[in-house]
């Protein structure tokens, strides 16, 4: 048997040889200059993807040669070890360090309130509507304190002795005790249509006002002027301006300190009552008062 290898035998010896130097040449250049070029035959995105590990701090992917059969296998690209570090380095993979990591940096996202609140994030007023017979309470409140002092409050400035409290209240811890409370007084006196002057009767519900601010010093109140639905929208909020500021004078009058109040209008955007007739425009023409601080401190 003829020991001379024949061209077949030598032409694989030959490809395997030129084959590992070249492997040996890139890792050389690897240790030399810390680059490795590598071509990819897929898309351009494939090969933007391993120019971005690179300059983004990964290593360069590892190259294993298997000279039985002469293949290449290419490794997914790691972090490029520190310098500093020991010789020894762990093998905790990229995805496990980076879940950790951000687990560790990245902020909950809030959640949102529990309670209702309006367009600027702050909370939707409790609302307490007088009626002759009843007063109805409804509403959150953080603490069964606060949700009895509510039922006192209303209890002591009604206009009605025998008016009973329905009180709806929930309890919710979360609510802020600033929140405020939104007053509707059904039986109070109102604005004659058109107007923004302040008769006897209607002086008289206001100074019920007056006092309370006076026996809680702590509290400050929104006036907030309507009108009916009679007239332009224009003239109405023109004229529901009008009535707020005009109840902000009259209470300061009274020797409330006139930064403890302010005044919004809203025009008739806001009916207790669609009707025409004479009693459900009445009703809408008047103000109303969100008080603050009732609860605070409870």
């Amino acid at each position: 048997m003829s020991m001379i290898p024949s061209d077949s035998d030598e032409g694989v010896d030959a490809r395997r040889a030129l084959l590992i130097a070249r492997v040996a040449g890139a890792v050389a250049l690897v240790a030399a200059g810390g680059f490795v070029l590598i071509r990819l035959n897929n898309s351009p995105r494939e090969r933007d993807a391993v120019s971005s590990s690179i300059s983004t701090g990964l290593s360069a992917p590892q190259v294993t040669v298997d000279a039985s059969t002469t293949s290449i296998k290419v490794a997914q690209a790691g972090p490029v070890p520190p310098t500093t570090s020991p010789a020894v380095v762990s093998t905790t993979s990229l995805a496990s360090v980076t879940s950790s990591t951000l687990s560790t940096i990245v902020s909950p996202t809030p959640s949102a309130p529990s309670y209702s609140t309006m367009p600027d994030g702050t909370p939707e007023p409790i609302v307490a509507v007088f009626d002759v017979e009843a007063i109805t309470v409804s509403g959150a409140v953080p603490s069964q304190a606060a949700k009895d002092r509510l039922s006192d409050l209303a209890i002591a400035n009604s206009k009605f002795p025998s008016a009973v409290v329905s009180n709806l209240l929930t309890i919710d811890p979360s609510v802020p005790t600033s929140i405020g409370v939104r007053v509707i007084e059904l039986t109070s006196a109102r604005f004659p249509s058109g107007s923004a002057e302040i008769l006897p009767a209607h002086a008289a519900e206001l100074d019920r006002v007056a006092t309370v601010m006076t026996a809680l010093p702590n509290v400050t109140v929104l006036v907030i002027g309507h009108a009916d639905q009679a007239g332009s929208e224009a003239t109405n909020y023109a004229l529901s301006e009008q009535r707020a500021q005009q109840v902000v004078s009259y209470i300061v009058s009274k020797g409330v300190a006139a930064s403890r109040l302010s005044s919004r209008a809203v025009g008739e955007a806001d009916l207790l009552s669609v009707g025409n007739d004479a009693t459900s425009l009445a009703l809408n023409r008047r103000t109303e008062f969100v008080f603050y601080g009732l609860i605070v401190g409870v």
